[in-house]
């Protein structure tokens, strides 16, 4: 079993009637440049909102464990219960 930890920034943008729409994703190896470009994002205006999540896979079984809410910026969607 390879256990990994993916570090993902997850943007979304205000789309036409108002909804958030996911951009594509962007893993790194690291926490601390997931939340870097996190900031950066925001910084730039480009985006509505970001959300940087911790999640541990083996990607060759198809496991994936449900993701770590790391930071939350901006507009972002409701986290369910």
């Amino acid at each position: 079993m390879a256990q990994e930890t993916l570090f993902i920034c997850q943007p979304y943008v205000v789309g036409k009637r108002g909804a958030l729409r996911p951009q594509p994703s962007i893993a790194y190896k690291t926490e601390s440049q997931a939340l870097q470009r996190a900031d950066r994002m925001m910084a730039g205006g480009s985006v509505a909102g970001v959300d940087v999540v911790r999640q541990t896979a083996d990607s060759e079984m198809g496991d994936y464990d449900e993701p770590v809410f790391l930071q939350r910026l901006g507009n972002v969607p409701t986290v369910g219960n």
